[in-house]
């Protein structure tokens, strides 16, 4: 009886013991865990709803987990921050947020010179838009070291813009008039030369101002304007332009020079393998994926007539790149264009 008596107490002594411990150690390796990120980086992306998204998402997981949880990352978006996109390069010079989504569209009015790659109609397929983005990548590299205080991690891609309508658009006169929602100055060239009106209006509010009838159309990447639910109001997807829209996934130049070098080789890498990779390769989808839900949803798609691009690639010679080349800095906006660009699309431009 004794010896039964002593055993239990014997055993409920190491129990005690092991509940004191789980309560000594148990609370500080969880907050040990918790905070022992030694990085904490703010990153902005354009919205969570766009495909690329996923793709930070995914990065920021991957340099977590590969530094041991030294980095950790805090995801926000331009509709979250109140932002329409115009601010992105003060953001990011100024360290408000430590990682922008930056799209050249959004800053050209600050740095035309980045909408080299975002003239509508400028590249006659997807390969050589890829060429181009690649063969332009280290001087966007060195703009924004210049120009934004910051360091180029990537660049991604968005699909081809096309024109969601309410109205339907199937020859060029049919532009004329066209109160039309873009995103870029290049593509407020490409309107106002096909008789349209351009309208600036945030990626967030274009729903709104379809269903109201400020716009008539709105030009976004197709898989994009489907993700918004632009089916809902409008009925025809025009197009796609052939355009390959680029973003960059940059840091403040301060924040990456607190970083080890260890962590910086990992952010890069991870950057180019699961941003810049992963979005050349599912672009194409992307692009399908857009055009055929959208009919799902009752659109009609009518895809460029003969004389609908004829008129395009007139506007884009006539008007759209010289006015680029005006805005960028003539001569040294030409030189660019006539170095990286014109071997790959057949024709140069003068300052």
């Amino acid at each position: 009886m004794r010896t039964s008596m002593r055993r239990i107490a014997c055993l409920l002594g190491v129990l005690g013991l092991l509940v004191l411990l789980g309560g000594v150690w148990g609370p500080a390796t969880v907050t040990a865990q918790a905070t022992k990120a030694e990085f904490k980086l703010k990153l902005m992306g354009i919205n969570r709803t766009l495909d690329p998204w996923k793709l930070y998402q995914d990065w920021t997981q991957t340099v977590e987990k590969r530094t041991n949880g030294r980095v950790q990352f805090e995801l926000t978006s331009l509709p979250e921050l109140g932002l329409g996109g115009a601010e992105t390069l003060r953001v990011l010079r100024t360290g408000v947020v430590d990682v922008t989504e930056t799209y050249g569209g959004y800053v050209a009015g600050e740095l035309p010179l980045v909408e080299i790659l975002e003239l509508p109609g400028i590249f006659p397929d997807p390969q050589t838009a890829k060429k181009a983005i690649l063969a332009w990548k280290p001087t966007e590299a060195k703009l924004l070291d210049q120009k934004a205080n910051a360091v180029l991690l990537a660049m991604a891609v968005y699909p081809d813009q096309a024109f969601f309508s309410k109205k339907a658009v199937r020859k060029p006169a049919d532009f004329k008039g066209l109160k039309t929602r873009v995103h870029s100055v290049a593509l407020a060239s490409l309107v106002a030369g096909l008789g349209g009106e351009p309208l600036t209006i945030a990626f967030a509010e274009v729903y709104t101002a379809l269903e109201r009838g400020t716009l008539d159309a709105a030009i976004s990447g197709t898989k994009p304007g489907f993700g918004l639910r632009w089916y809902e109001v409008s009925k025809f997807l025009v197009g796609p332009i052939s355009m390959r829209p680029h973003v960059a996934l940059a840091i403040n130049k301060n924040s990456w020079k607190r970083l080890p070098p260890d962590i910086q080789t990992i952010m890069k890498e991870e950057a180019e393998k699961l941003v810049e990779g992963k979005a050349f390769d599912a672009i194409e989808g992307w692009n399908k994926e857009g055009i055929d839900k959208s009919v799902e949803k009752g659109m009609e798609h009518i895809p460029f007539s003969p004389d609908t691009q004829a008129a395009i690639k007139d506007v884009l010679r006539t008007k759209v790149v010289p006015d680029w080349v005006k805005r960028a800095g003539g001569a040294e906006a030409a030189k660019n264009f006539n170095e990286v660009i014109a071997p790959l699309v057949g024709f140069t431009v003068n300052p």
